[in-house]
């Protein structure tokens, strides 16, 4: 069967990715196979040496080639859109990681199967499945994680669970009445509303019956008190709404779409989240660090036992020969 369009054009973008990750790793010669602890460079103009179907690594007597690689990406892109937006830059580092993925995988799903660990699924899909169960028959061996270590956490990370102070405030918003294509609205005619509008309220009029009046139906909720949890302005614009007090004043400020006008209500203590509202949280952390741990440590002990090479465009040819 002859491969689809769509399928070429998404291994022509695979391999240029995979040619970019290899540039930018090191400055090795490529005249000689690598070590995974020890990769080596390729050039762009080698770019013509990979094609469909091409060595990329040997794990043992294992072969990994380019469709092994699609074959992981797609299911990691959910097919041909994933990538959209990537510059050749990004999307050749992410090809390069699913590679050292691919090979890592690898190594865990053969010293699984040496152990007489069983996957139902197909190719690529089974050497993840197998790396995992691998790992997670190491972690089965190893003391949960316990009660006690979820509480040291939370006493050893303090400042992770603190809440910063804040402010409650009313806002009255305008928005912009001329958006066409101006970079600077300080003249805009919301602006100039929102000047007069706050020097009414430190006068004494009250914000939520001046933002009836003034501010777009649909924006009248931002006049009820509200804790203020930063927005889409300057930073400069946000420290002075978190420096306010009750009673205090500030704008118009700009912000997404118009001008704003903020008073300040109350002041809001910095505070903790407790530890039974965190531990779920930190039991989530605990263990997925605990994983990561694991499958480095397993790894460091296989790349030690088996052989795994990386070839460069010029080398997978010549072993291809």
């Amino acid at each position: 069967m002859r491969p689809s369009r769509l399928s070429l054009a998404f291994i022509g973008i695979l391999l240029l990715g995979t040619i970019l990750f290899l540039v930018v790793r090191s400055q090795r010669h490529p005249s000689t196979p690598a070590n995974q602890n020890d990769l080596s460079e390729a050039s762009l103009k080698n770019l013509a040496f990979l094609k469909p179907n091409q060595l990329l690594a040997r794990v043992g007597e294992v072969e990994l080639r380019s469709e092994d690689l699609r074959d992981s990406l797609q299911r990691e892109f959910h097919g041909q859109a994933g990538h959209a937006g990537l510059s050749p830059e990004d999307l050749g580092s992410k090809i390069g990681k699913a590679l050292d993925r691919l090979i890592e995988d690898e190594l865990l799903a053969q010293a699984g199967r040496r152990e007489g660990l069983k996957s139902a699924l197909d190719s690529d899909a089974a050497r993840e499945d197998l790396a995992q169960k691998y790992v997670g028959q190491h972690l089965a061996r190893l003391p949960a994680v316990s009660d006690a270590d979820l509480r040291r956490f939370y006493k050893n990370h303090g400042e992770k669970f603190i809440i910063p102070p804040s402010v409650k405030v009313r806002e009255l918003f305008l928005p912009l009445r001329d958006t066409h294509g101006k970079k600077d609205h300080s003249k805009d005619k919301a602006n100039l509303l929102g000047r007069e509008l706050a020097a009414r309220i430190r006068q004494g009029e009250a914000l939520e019956a001046l933002a009836a009046q003034h501010a777009p139906e649909a924006q009248r909720e931002r006049a009820k008190v509200q804790k203020f949890r930063g927005g889409a302005m300057e930073s400069a614009d946000e420290a002075r709404v978190l420096a306010l007090h009750p009673g205090d004043v500030v704008g118009p400020l700009r912000v997404e779409g118009g001008y704003s006008v903020y008073q300040g209500v109350e002041r809001v203590r910095s505070g903790m989240i407790t530890f039974s509202e965190a531990k779920d949280k930190i039991r989530m952390f605990l263990e997925g660090r605990r994983t990561d741990d694991a499958r480095r440590q397993l790894l460091s002990e296989l790349q030690q036992k088996t052989l795994v090479q990386r070839f460069e465009p010029e080398q997978a040819v010549a072993s291809a020969q």
